[in-house]
């Protein structure tokens, strides 16, 4: 069947109708006329395939990923970077209209490095596979190169796989994950029982570089967890963000695009005022705590997983911070007693989102910054508020270019 692209759906999909139906097309861009199929038929909507392009539209490029389409990980290769900055924001503004019935305007998107931007890659391996699942699947896709890492994880893959292929160790290894930061690199090898990985080592410049084996006998999809045995090289670093000195290890959870990350702590720090009282929600490691203590009078982060709230303490006391105060706790159970005394709430949660109950909660703080991850649960969060605070700014980021995931930072002053 012919249709007509008129507008894209939540995960970057064409959308067109068809006697009254939407139907969503992967790889079909706005404007497009195109031949089509369905292949999944569902009451409201319907999935189809792309056949064939007959109109092109002028945003579209040839992907250079020679995994695209197949490979789970990315989802926007086949359009210009214009086009995949354009889609976000009317991702983020559409989900508001949507959800919380209110037109907005994303001011800016900040986007930086669209290939080889990520600091860190986590593979899967089995059946001698070593790559990212197919989409839609727990297939393996083996891969040689992922032109969204940055290139030293690549060589590392290369060494691995070249170790690997005739290593007796391969049944037991699950996951290679490969961290790299300034020129520092961090890799874990993660298997169900202990590896000798001597051969792999000798292959491995050591200076800048840490090899760790993770013992995981977990069955289900987290990767870092388990017994971390350190096995060549350098056990951890440091780096620095707006003068705050913060130490990586192989196992500690940092963005993955650290440019991106520098210039949205450097909008929120825009948004405060030096004599801001800043309560700092789902806090994490604390590294955005200690930034904004650089900045505001005073700063309390809540954080409900023990491991990041110590290496909250840990970060705090290593930079000598003395107006910073690590709270460990359900930010649902500890942020009432928290709001005291603070001018300025900063959320950053989950994917989830805050829900009903936080939301409802903070009404009567001055002014608030949301940082989310997710636009439909942002709209969901922002909807529970719009009669007390209103919008004075939404910026995006493209934390992860060529990928449908797109970063917002909103800022709200109450009525």
């Amino acid at each position: 069947m012919e249709l007509k692209i008129f507008d894209y759906g939540m995960n970057g999909e064409g959308v067109a109708k068809q006697d009254g139906k939407v139907c969503l097309v992967e790889n079909a861009m706005l404007g497009e006329k195109i031949e089509a199929e369905i292949v999944e038929d569902n009451k409201n909507f319907s999935v189809c395939k792309l056949n064939k392009i007959l109109l092109k539209s002028e945003q579209r490029v040839n992907p250079p990923c020679p995994y695209f389409g197949v490979c789970g990980g990315c989802d926007l290769q086949h359009m210009s970077k214009e086009e995949q900055l354009n889609f976000k924001k009317l991702l983020i503004e559409k989900t508001i209209k949507k959800i919380a019935n209110i037109e907005v305007k994303v001011e800016n998107i900040f986007s930086k490095n669209d290939y080889f931007y990520r600091n860190k890659a986590s593979f899967m391996i089995k059946n001698n596979n070593i790559g990212f699942f197919k989409k839609n699947s727990h297939e393996i896709v083996d891969i040689n190169k992922c032109l969204i890492s940055k290139l030293e994880i690549n060589n590392i893959l290369e060494k691995f796989k070249k170790f690997i292929k005739n290593s007796n160790e391969k049944n037991k290894i699950k996951n290679l994950v490969v961290r790299n930061i300034k020129n520092n690199t961090l890799i874990g090898v993660v298997s169900n029982s202990p590896c000798n990985l001597d051969n792999f080592s000798k292959e491995l410049n050591l200076k800048n570089c840490g090899l760790f084996n993770i013992i995981n006998k977990r069955n289900d999809s987290v990767v870092l967890s388990g017994k971390v045995i350190h096995v060549a090289g350098i056990d951890s670093f440091e780096n620095e963000t707006f003068g705050v000195k913060y130490p990586i290890d192989i196992m500690s959870f940092h963005q993955t695009n650290d440019e991106i990350q520098e210039v949205l702590y450097e909008r929120v720090l825009d948004l405060i005022n030096p004599n801001s009282k800043v309560l700092n929600g789902f806090s994490g490691q604390g590294l955005l705590s200690a930034v904004l203590a650089k900045k505001a009078e005073s700063v309390v982060g809540i954080e409900i997983e023990k491991s990041s709230h110590l290496s909250a303490e840990k970060l705090k006391n290593f930079n000598k911070i003395t107006n910073l105060t690590n709270v460990l706790g359900d930010f649902n159970v500890k942020f009432k007693k928290n709001l005291k005394n603070i001018d300025t709430l900063i959320l950053d949660p989950s994917k989830k989102g805050c829900g009903k109950n936080i939301m409802c909660g903070i009404i009567g703080v001055e002014n608030l910054i949301y940082i989310s991850c997710n636009p439909i649960a942002l709209a969901k969060d922002l909807r529970e508020i719009l009669d007390f605070y209103e919008i004075e700014k939404i910026e995006a980021f493209d934390m992860f270019p060529n990928t449908k995931n797109v970063e917002t930072l909103v800022k709200l002053k109450i009525k």
